[in-house]
């Protein structure tokens, strides 16, 4: 008698269902944190480049400092953002806050992400 085993090569159904919804739920959870990401990165990059600005060319008052946040947020079309970022003045420095919430919607659960960050202009 010549008993040849087969060995099973691959993966079954069950395991081909199981992989595509660790997928799809990872899926899922980067379609809502990818964009609130690079959101805050641009907020970062245009406090930044204020900031840079400022350094080589010193401003005077605050309006100058809101008009060069009006140019960023038209030019990365973030509109949305004119209510979240805030300039205030302490009598030695132009203070510039951006602060706002999202939400993230997770499969059962929500959560609250914060974002706050001030650049400080001498």
């Amino acid at each position: 008698m010549n008993a040849t085993h087969r060995t099973q090569k691959g993966g079954s159904v069950i395991s081909l269902i199981i992989t595509l919804i660790v997928i799809g739920i990872g899926a899922y959870i980067a379609i809502q944190v990818i964009p609130q990401r690079i959101e805050a990165g641009t907020v970062d990059n245009i406090l930044d480049e204020i900031k840079r600005d400022h350094q080589l060319h010193p401003v005077s008052n605050m309006n100058e400092i809101q008009s060069s946040i009006e140019k960023q947020l038209n030019v990365n079309e973030m509109n949305n953002m004119r209510g979240n970022i805030e300039v205030s003045h302490n009598g030695r420095e132009y203070i510039i806050t951006a602060k706002y919430d999202r939400e993230l919607n997770l499969i059962y659960t929500t959560k609250q992400i914060h974002y706050e960050k001030s650049v400080f202009l001498k």
